[in-house]
């Protein structure tokens, strides 16, 4: 191919090539995450079942670093929902009232399209077993991410015990 014939092509080239400079960054942009709702507060109220404990410590609550973990069915609105697992640590006992203690709460909330994790602490009364919640009282802690559909979420959890022994989980979602 002479110099004249590869001048001809030049014009044909360029497009084609600029083309291809497009795709990639448009190519990209298909993998980057994309929030599964609009910026701002998004709030799921669910109604947790009564904690199964699957292993307590001897005198869980008793002492600093005793942990007890715990598995519970979630729904929404009446529905099957996922599931609640966690680990609850008896971190400091409070001072000024020997009746309460300190814990650390880590939570994994399994729902449908991805995970929710919230930790913190808390403040329980005492006892000689694991000691819930007293009935009617809210604890709140962080959300602290999340994956799948509730990528890059943030924001608080609210738990409520209620009478019956079930307790009432709220999460208030904020992505940005």
């Amino acid at each position: 191919m002479n110099i004249r014939s590869k001048l001809r092509t030049l014009p044909l080239l360029v497009p084609v090539a600029a083309a291809g400079l497009l795709t990639v960054p448009l190519a990209s942009l298909a993998v980057l995450p994309v929030a599964p709702w609009a910026p701002g507060v998004r709030s799921i109220t669910l109604t947790q079942a009564i904690p199964t404990i699957i292993s307590e410590e001897a005198d869980a609550g008793a002492a600093a670093g005793a942990s007890t973990f715990f598995k519970s069915n979630l729904k929404k609105g009446g529905q099957a929902f996922g599931t609640l697992s966690g680990r609850i640590t008896t971190h400091d006992i409070v001072d000024d009232d020997a009746n309460f203690e300190v814990r650390v709460r880590q939570l994994i909330f399994e729902l449908p399209g991805g995970q929710v994790i919230a930790m913190g602490t808390s403040t329980y009364p005492t006892g000689p077993d694991f000691v819930p919640l007293e009935v009617g009282a809210s604890a709140t802690i962080a959300i602290t991410g999340g994956t799948g559909e509730y990528f890059g979420a943030n924001g608080e959890l609210v738990t409520t015990r209620k009478a019956d022994g079930t307790y009432k989980q709220v999460l208030r979602l904020s992505q940005d």
